[in-house]
């Protein structure tokens, strides 16, 4: 059978392609990749790229409209507002962002209420219409079914789900992130079914969703097959590899992609271990590679280190940030996760303001120190990271250690070091993922692929390409009058921010 398989930006690339979560459906299916290309996801960390080097079966590249994009964004933050009982993350995300753009937030509240929203997600997608690449390619192909790697608010999903169920066409949604379904965006549109983390995506999936129960499966995730402990490491090889000492206590610091100043952390961490404050260790620095530029943070490499020091790969990375406020393209992803797996492994825990590390961290068996007070410079900070919706059942885990107040951060974090290396901890904490990640004997492409088998054994119907004959939408795309004023503003803005920065 052929199908569609849509590949939006870099974190569906990371988790899916450089996984190989999808092999065994290339192996079954006659797959054709549908990818957009455009100078904003070239910025966004060379997709264009990393797919054609990818030895994809079939690759078809469709535009992509930011207009376009900017409308369904627009439906998604007026749903935070209207929806925040449902989930923490979309309160959070709704009052951040409204401290951001009080004018914008006042004028979604009166679409924002039970009554207006239906009616004004209706007149906006009717508007809109069906997104027309995506239509035409599904027309001249023909494809059996849809697999649909998501995360919710991307560049694809409401089109591919709208035309999935205009066409009546069996759609396989894979959910990508751990926080997908609780954080970034409300579904209209329903697939036939959903691969999710493991319980408690399920959960997100039904109670935040209102995904019905029946189609929603756990799977795992696409990209952490590798991550568990592992028997016979090379511990001192790997402390080598990284220039760490290759006798004593080793942290990991992962940095957050959300605002928060880690560089006076790690110096007053620094302080503490050189004064005997904490107890003899080192730490190695790793920030998000796609971090959010900070106010007033420190460089890294302007101040001198004793006891703490970066690692070496994504030192590129962090300065491009610190220059641009944009993380440099990554060579590899694929080289990337298994650069983390050797991290993992040569480390004895774990402390990170926030992230996804957490999890990354138990499924190895680390204790770990979740960072959850703020810097006091960023308002979304992590203390305010810390309350979003997925957290919540990491937080109940026994021996996860959560410090919300800055000055319980040393004593802690000498609890944390008391805790790593312990046999029954680690066993202890690999155990307590399995509510969060689903695991079996097959791997992720298996389970993929089985699922999608299912799905299309009980389909009763092909799809209606030959009953129904949709017409394209719009692409919103700007004419040249409004190209002409984007570019004439540019000065403006820059002598505004320049003006801005000399007050501040």
């Amino acid at each position: 059978m052929k199908g569609f398989v849509f590949i939006y930006g870099k974190e569906i690339i990371l988790r899916f392609l450089s996984s190989g979560a999808l092999r065994e459906l290339e192996q079954q299916h006659e797959l054709i990749y549908v990818a957009m290309q455009s100078s904003a996801l070239l910025k966004e960390g060379g997709v264009d790229e990393s797919l054609k080097s990818a030895g994809l079966p079939k690759l078809e590249w469709i535009p992509f409209y930011p207009g376009r994009f900017e409308k369904w964004s627009q439906l998604f933050d007026t749903s935070c507002m209207l929806y925040q009982e449902r989930s923490a993350s979309f309160r959070t995300r709704y009052q951040e962002s409204a401290k951001a753009n009080p004018k914008k937030y006042t004028r979604l509240a009166k679409l924002a209420t039970a009554e207006s929203y239906p009616r004004y997600r209706a007149e906006q997608e009717a508007r809109m219409g069906l997104h027309p690449d995506i239509l035409a390619l599904t027309y001249r192909e023909r494809p059996d079914f849809f697999v649909l790697p998501s995360a919710i608010l991307d560049y694809g999903t409401d089109d591919v789900l709208q035309i999935a169920e205009k066409l009546k066409i069996p759609t396989i949604m894979l959910v990508a992130g751990w926080d997908n379904l609780s954080s970034k965006g409300l579904l209209y549109r329903y697939p036939s079914a959903m691969g999710v983390w493991g319980e408690q995506n399920r959960k997100h999936a039904v109670e935040i969703q209102k995904m019905p129960p029946e189609r929603v499966f756990n799977i795992g995730a696409p990209h952490y097959d590798d991550f568990h402990p592992t028997q016979g490491v090379n511990k001192a090889a790997l402390r080598e590899e990284f220039g760490l000492p290759a006798q004593g206590k080793t942290l990991l610091f992962a940095g957050t992609f959300r605002l928060f100043d880690e560089t006076q952390l790690l110096k007053e961490i620094d302080a503490a271990i050189e004064s005997g404050q904490l107890p003899r260790m080192h730490i190695l620095y790793r920030p998000h590679p796609w971090r959010v530029k900070r106010k007033s943070e420190e460089d890294f490499f302007s101040h001198t280190w004793q006891h703490i020091h970066m690692d070496p790969e994504i030192i590129k990375t962090y300065r491009s940030a610190k220059e641009s406020g944009r993380g440099a393209v990554p060579d590899d992803f694929g080289i990337r996760m298994k650069h983390l797996i050797k991290i993992y492994q040569s480390v004895d825990a774990v402390i990170s303001p926030m992230s996804t590390v957490l999890l990354e961290a138990l499924l190895f068996g680390l204790p770990v120190q979740a960072v959850a007070f703020s810097d006091g410079k960023h308002s979304w900070s992590a203390d305010k990271v810390s309350t979003m919706e997925h957290f919540k059942e990491l937080f109940d885990i026994p021996n996860l250690l959560v410090c919300r107040k800055r000055e319980d951060f040393f004593t802690q974090m000498k609890r944390l070091v008391d805790l790593s290396g312990r046999v029954d901890i680690q066993r202890e904490l690999v155990e307590n993922t399995r509510e969060l990640l689903f695991r079996d004997e097959r791997s992720y492409a298996q389970r993929a692929a089985d699922l999608t088998a299912s799905v299309l054994a009980q389909s009763a119907e092909k799809p209606a390409y030959d009953r129904i004959q949709l017409k394209p939408g719009r692409t919103y795309a700007p004419s040249l009058l409004q190209q002409g004023w984007r570019l004439a503003k540019q000065p403006l803005k820059k002598a505004h921010q320049l003006l801005k920065s000399l007050k501040g």
